[in-house]
């Protein structure tokens, strides 16, 4: 089945329960969630969407996409399972489950996998299949049993596979269904759209500038990034040339690193500290947003530094649709994407000097070869476009919903 088709003649649509936690857009998750719920509508299937209200970054935000596709929007209990509640905990994941139960779903399909748990208890007692869908690497050590019953495993990458299967997840039940963008939502930046978005956000033409978006973590590799950003501007001054494109009469300034994204209070002190200790100017924080093209076509360079292995690396896939040069973790899902000529792009994170170099190194090579952008989006048009990622997706729920 291809993008946008209709359930073939053999098989009437499916009722699939979209199980995830909340629904604004925080990350690349809710990103997928929401593009795959558009697909799983077109394609003709009855859809319901389980989320967690409470808990959770910007809860009450985005319900207004899914509530456009008319869908019914489910709140559900606390999905999060612990021993010493695990009596309490049953209970309240089997109320759910009768909940869920009287739907008559064909398939539970859930996007959290941190919630397996949750997943397995609903999916025992409504008798409906579950999908989990593995988006990061494994939360538990040893899955034991709560890997078992009628659940299979749809993996974002082979490296989320592997994982995977080590921490207990049967290999055989386990589906590599690739993450995928809409290449046509993230379009290559013009002069207009960078002067523009630039001009937004208060840069300089001639600025060179190197963006991060997503979680302002340690984990996400932003505390490396700041302390390779210092080893950057001690050394950019005698490196680096004119921004791509040059402006005629204007000065070079110093390169700029904007950080985009959710700072979280056990996160802050440490990252505000680490940005005090840089010089004045050279780090501009920008709020969270949805819509992250304009950041990108601000940029000359987008970097994706986690030191937690991503289980896809969705930002690297924007960021090379949109004609931008990357730099990004070599383990996970962002090493598998930056294969072949791409993998000299990817770095060690935690080596902060290498991480320096490799930032400097890019913004380089982007002004030498104006033609690296352009490549890079080809690469992701050809490998991770939607319409692969959308077959695979629909493919694996109809046959796991069958069984």
């Amino acid at each position: 089945m291809t993008r946008g088709s209709r359930p073939s003649d053999r098989t009437r649509p499916l009722r699939i329960g979209v199980m995830t936690a909340g629904l604004a857009i925080t990350g690349g998750l809710e990103r997928c969630v929401l593009e795959d719920t558009r697909e799983l509508v077109a394609a003709g299937h009855d859809v319901e969407v389980w989320y967690r209200e409470a808990g959770v970054p910007r809860a009450g935000e985005g319900h207004e996409p899914f509530e456009e596709m008319g869908l019914r929007l489910v709140p559900m209990a606390d999905y999060r399972f612990g021993l010493r509640t695990a009596l309490r905990d049953a209970w309240r994941f089997t109320r759910e489950g009768l909940r869920i139960r009287r739907s008559h779903l064909d398939v539970l399909w859930l996007n959290r996998p941190e919630y397996l748990p949750f997943g397995r208890v609903v999916s025992m007692v409504s008798g409906v299949p579950l999908a989990v869908h593995l988006h990061h690497a494994p939360n538990y050590g040893r899955l034991g049993p709560i890997a078992g019953g009628r659940t299979r495993f749809f993996a974002v990458s082979h490296a989320m596979a592997a994982a995977w299967a080590d921490a207990g997840a049967p290999a055989d039940r386990i589906t590599i269904v690739p993450n995928g963008v809409d290449t046509d939502a993230f379009p290559p930046a013009t002069p207009a759209s960078v002067h523009e978005a630039r001009a937004a956000l208060g840069i300089d033409d001639a600025t060179p500038t190197v963006l991060y978006y997503g979680r302002l973590t340690r984990s996400k590799g932003v505390l490396a990034l700041l302390e390779a950003w210092g080893r950057v501007l001690a050394t950019a001054d005698a490196r680096l040339p004119h921004t791509v494109p040059p402006v005629a009469g204007s000065a070079r300034r110093a390169p700029l690193l904007v950080l985009a994204g959710a700072l979280y209070p056990d996160e802050a002190v440490a990252v505000q500290r680490a940005i005090a200790a840089l010089p004045e100017g050279s780090v501009l924080v920008a709020p969270e947003r949805d819509d992250v093209v304009p950041l990108l076509h601000a940029a000359d360079l987008v970097v994706a530094p986690s030191i937690e292995p991503e289980g896809f690396g969705r930002v690297v896939v924007e960021a090379m649709s949109a004609g931008r040069a990357v730099v990004a973790a070599e383990s996970g899902g962002t090493g598998e994407i930056l294969a072949d000529e791409w993998a000299r792009f990817t770095v060690d994170p935690e080596d902060t000097d290498a991480l320096a170099a490799k930032v400097l190194d890019t913004l380089e090579e982007a002004v030498h070869d104006p033609s690296l952008g352009a490549r890079g989006r080809t690469w992701v048009q050809d490998r991770y476009g939607r319409a692969p990622h959308v077959e695979a997706l629909l493919r694996a729920l109809e046959e796991h919903a069958r069984r």
